[in-house]
């Protein structure tokens, strides 16, 4: 669900894998992340974008937001989507917890909203239907809403003395004609996050409307 290539089959000579073969809880848990991939579509293309114009991957290793630091050079159980989200996949069968090290910087669990140093090993809650995700301080992650009508526009806040930043890319799901890039920016005014928006190109707004949330879970 976290990576460029999502399907639920594999190969013809591999034994059959498809999630409604395995029942519940199994069906059910596997749907609710199918859900989500449809919901993190606006990140996953504007990052798909983001490859094209400027060659960035849209996995990459840990270090790639902290080269200097040493201790997540040899990280290869763990990853980041884009710049925003870190994902830490469970590979030892029946484990409900695992270590995740986190880079440099303030982090906010997807789940629960907790927010966690970086910096260092934490460890975290990872039971069979939630897989340890995270997204950076200071992102603003934009996804679709439950629904589809609206775009939804998350912060997770940042120290109050920095700006949120974030932006989405749309097309028509070609990458071919008109375009559309909007950048997003939240401030702190004092007493409340002030977001402002600025779109450049001539493809239409794809959502009926922009919903801006503060941190929240999914």
């Amino acid at each position: 669900a976290f990576l460029p290539l999502f399907r639920i089959h594999s190969s013809l000579l591999s034994p059959p894998r498809e999630p409604w073969r395995f029942g519940e809880p199994y069906l059910s848990i596997v749907r609710e992340f199918a859900r989500l991939r449809v919901r993190l579509l606006p990140y996953l293309y504007t990052l798909a974008w983001e490859a094209a114009q400027r060659g960035r991957p849209l996995v990459r290793p840990l270090w790639w937001l902290a080269p200097d630091e040493a201790d997540l050079w040899a990280v290869d159980d763990a990853f980041l989507l884009g710049d925003a989200l870190l994902v830490a996949p469970v590979t030892e069968p029946g484990a409900e917890k695992r270590a995740v090290r986190l880079p440099p910087g303030q982090w906010y669990d997807f789940w629960e909203g907790r927010a966690y140093p970086g910096g260092g090993l934490q460890s975290v809650a990872a039971p069979l239907e939630r897989i340890p995700l995270f997204v950076r301080a200071g992102a603003i992650l934009p996804l679709a809403s439950p629904d589809g009508q609206a775009l939804e526009l998350r912060l997770y806040p940042p120290n109050p003395t920095e700006e949120g930043r974030g932006r989405a890319y749309f097309d028509a799901g070609d990458g071919y004609g008109p375009h559309r890039i909007e950048t997003y920016t939240a401030a702190w005014n004092g007493s409340a996050w002030q977001f402002t928006w600025e779109a450049q190109g001539e493809h239409p707004f794809p959502y009926a409307e922009r919903r801006w949330v503060v941190g929240g879970t999914p």
